[in-house]
This record gives structure tokens, C-alpha cells and sequence, in this order.
């Protein structure tokens, strides 16, 4: 049986990606040495589920439509670098929100919700809303990576609308991944998702 990696994601407007893409271009001028994810791979994650069947895909798509039922279009602002697991022990970098970060994690619970009562195995780790821009190569350039991190860590990306929730595959290629829209959910109102 055929099994596809799946995730739930909101996804960037074309604005926002680019505004990324200038950042990660910045950040590797100021020497951070990264493994870069390609701005057309950038989302924030609201849930990772793994390997799943087909049938579980399409579990995990009604679970989301009722997720985001009732779930009205919000603005976020995109911002401020962090760190997993910390800004001096940089592996994960990532950006934030500095507007719309409420609003993101409370829809990131109602996926959460909604799945488990559809019996998918619950994800006990909190939620914070990031995009990851990049993963550390090697801690031995923490030096200079923990110092372009402190000089563009209050830095702002852009501004976007969420206005819809999207299923995706991603298939795993030795170039990095490749991800596939299995379902792109509008949030209430019926709102469709505005394309750039």
C-alpha cells in the first residue's frame, strides 16, 4: 500500500515568501551557514501527521474542513528570528509572528481537535507558530550564526491574510522535498483563497 507524507499548513502569499527569501539571502551574507529550505517549501506547520494511507489522507481532510468550519480569515504579520532549542544552541532558525500569532495557534488547537476526535493519534508538544528557514550545518559556526541571529532578530517579513488551510503531501527527493496540495480548505464565510 502506498503511503503519503502528510502535513496541515497555512500557507505564505507570494508578498511574504519573498520577503523571506531576502532574509534568508541577508542571513547567509551576515555568515550564517544553513541548510536553506526554498522559499516555495516555506508554511507554518499546524500539524505533521506522518505516513498515512489513503484513507487516512482523506480522514485527515474532513477533519480539517470541520476544523476551520467555523474559523473566520485573519490577518498575520510575519516576524522576529528564533531558535530551536535556543538562540545560543541555534539548530532550527525560524521566523515568528509578531501580529496574528493568537489567532494562528488557536486554529493550529481546532486542527488539533478535530483530529483527534476523527482518532488521530494525539501530538502533546505545544504549538508555536514558526517557519523554519533554515537548520544549522555545524555547531562549530554557531559563533557567527548566534551573532546574524541577534542583528536581524526583531526583523519584520511582511503581512498576509490566512485565509484558508491546506493538506499536503511532501515526497522526500534527494534535492529536499517536494510538496503537493492534496486539499486547500477556505476558512468561513466561504472566502476562496486569494492566489497572488
Amino acid at each position: 500500500m502506498t503511503l503519503h507524507r502528510t502535513f496541515i499548513a497555512v500557507d505564505l502569499e507570494e508578498g511574504v515568501r519573498a520577503g523571506i527569501a531576502r532574509l534568508q539571502e541577508e542571513l547567509r551574507s551576515a555568515g550564517a551557514r544553513l541548510r536553506w529550505v526554498r522559499p516555495d517549501n516555506l508554511h507554518f506547520t499546524l500539524r505533521f501527521l506522518g505516513e498515512l494511507p489513503p484513507a487516512q489522507v482523506a480522514r485527515a481532510v474532513v477533519a480539517t474542513r470541520e476544523a476551520v468550519a467555523a474559523v473566520t480569515p485573519f490577518a498575520l504579520t510575519v516576524g522576529g528570528l528564533g531558535a530551536f532549542p535556543s538562540f545560543e544552541r541555534p539548530q532550527v532558525i525560524w521566523v515568528g509572528t509578531t501580529v496574528g500569532g493568537e489567532a494562528l495557534t488557536a486554529l493550529a488547537r481546532a486542527v488539533h481537535e478535530a483530529l483527534a476526535r476523527a482518532r488521530f493519534p494525539s501530538d502533546d508538544r505545544p504549538f508555536r507558530p514558526h517557519v523554519t528557514l533554515g537548520r544549522a550545518r555545524d555547531d562549530r559556526q554557531w559563533g557567527e550564526l548566534v551573532r546574524a541571529l541577534h542583528r536581524y532578530r526583531d526583523v519584520i517579513v511582511g503581512d498576509q491574510q490566512v485565509l484558508a488551510v491546506t493538506v499536503m503531501e511532501s515526497r522526500l527527493l534527494p534535492d529536499g522535498p517536494v510538496y503537493t496540495v492534496r486539499e486547500q480548505v477556505p476558512l468561513s464565510h466561504g472566502l476562496n483563497p486569494r492566489k497572488e
